[in-house]
């Protein structure tokens, strides 16, 4: 029996939907709201810090258990029983132990990661982006309460109707849905780009498991937006505009607005928080110059662009199933696309607010690349983050291992000191180039 198009259809989007449902509810964004319904910059911290959290436990155990295992060695030295027995057990834990560093290694995943030195710079940057996120979350919560109610005036002075900044985009897009749909002049699915973004984020979330290098991205990435959080903080603190979002003129004609007319301190202090931990739950408005939204979304796809290649994921798996490389990166790009369209025709920022965030994030990706490549000017942070001889060789250690189609080799395991600038040659290193 066959299903109708539009059935076909209609089952399609509710599954889409049921979906989308789930991966955000574990971010707090069930119930999405319009204007900051989901905070990629919450999303994004959590997902870091738990990396971050099973790396450390992971070097904590892995020096707990070396500890114990030498002192319980130390006091049976002479029983000959334990002596046949540590034989036996040593060579059934040398072989899973082989084993499991081969296996681990294909994916990356090298011992020398456990080490705190690597993990000190995963924690900074994490830590840091945690911070402005707070900053930036704050800088909205603030803005939200300086948001001016404007009134926009026709040439005899006569009240025009619009409540926000003339803005290309949204006349664009007023044209285009009157047209279409009559009375409607933008898009009235609020939460249309947090479709978008949950999307994006999740074949995002889903690269960093599966990346050889899934540890250097998330370095980078936190510490760029950090930075850029910083940035948009500042911005949207020392301006406010008026918001652009239909949902939050409305809160100056009902009692949604009321808070606007209390002290600021100290509840925006508290305020900021619950925003950054459970955005669906409170809504920010006057955000506007630059977008959030839009710095995620591109980043997503500078992060697709950059380390979905072949020079920078050139595993047996990408190897063998070549179109899995551009399916993800054209899948990033296009969600990023329309997500950023949706910002526009929701009217949840201005075109500007785009445009901005669009410049800023290319901008500063390049140049943190730039400088990570080639510490010019010496800047302390950069080296310290991209030029410790140590991180740089077990990063490149973990990726030339997941670049190996056959078995370790003990050369391999035995002789490789992630204190050297580069991991030594093996005799089988030449055909994995």
């Amino acid at each position: 029996m066959m299903i109708p198009l539009r059935e076909f259809y209609s089952l399609l989007l509710r599954g889409w939907h049921s979906v989308a449902s789930y991966l955000t509810s574990h971010f707090y964004a069930l119930k999405m709201r319009p204007v900051s319904g989901f905070d990629p910059s919450g999303f994004m911290f959590m997902l870091a810090f738990l990396c971050l959290t099973i790396g450390l436990l992971l070097a904590a155990l892995d020096q707990t258990q070396k500890r114990r295992l030498s002192s319980y060695l130390q006091e049976h030295p002479l029983n000959p029983d334990f002596n046949r027995l540590e034989r036996r057990l040593s060579n059934v834990s040398k072989y899973v132990t082989d084993k499991a560093i081969d296996h681990s290694a294909r994916g990356g995943f090298v011992v020398e990661m456990l080490s705190f030195n690597y993990l000190s710079r995963l924690g900074f940057t994490v830590a840091i982006f945690g911070l402005t996120s707070y900053f930036n979350a704050l800088a909205a919560v603030v803005a939200g309460w300086r948001t001016p109610h404007v009134v926009i005036l026709t040439l005899d002075r006569s009240d025009s109707g619009e409540k926000t900044l003339p803005d290309l985009g949204h006349d664009l897009f007023k044209f285009v849905m009157s047209k279409f749909y009559g009375q409607t002049t933008y898009i009235d699915w609020f939460d249309l780009p947090d479709e978008f973004i949950a999307f994006v984020g999740t074949i995002i979330a889903v690269l960093f498991v599966v990346h050889p290098r899934r540890l250097l991205i998330i370095r980078r990435f936190t510490a760029i937006y950090a930075w850029i959080n910083l940035l948009r903080g500042f911005c949207v603190a020392v301006t406010s505009l008026p918001d652009a979002s239909p949902q939050c003129i409305s809160q100056f004609e009902t009692a949604k607005g009321a808070y606007k007319s209390q002290p600021i301190f100290p509840k925006a202090v508290y305020r900021a928080l619950k925003v950054l931990l459970r955005p669906s739950h409170h809504i920010t408005c006057g955000d506007m110059v630059f977008s959030g939204h839009t710095v995620f979304l591109i980043l997503c796809a500078m992060i697709v662009t950059t380390y979905c290649n072949t020079d920078e994921l050139n595993t047996p798996f990408t190897r063998k199933h070549w179109w899995t490389l551009p399916l993800v990166k054209y899948s990033v790009w296009a969600g990023s696309f329309l997500g950023v369209f949706a910002i526009v025709g929701t009217r949840l920022h201005y075109t500007l607010d785009v445009l901005i965030a669009i410049y800023v994030t290319i901008q500063t990706w390049y140049t943190y690349h730039w400088l990570a490549a080639d510490n010019r000017y010496n800047f302390r942070l950069i080296s310290w983050l991209e030029h410790d001889h140590e991180v740089h060789s077990i990063d490149h250690h973990a990726y030339r291992m997941a670049r190996r189609t056959g078995s370790l080799s003990d050369f391999d395991i035995k002789n490789f000191s992630p204190l050297s600038p580069s991991p030594p040659s093996s005799p089988t290193s030449k055909k994995d180039k």
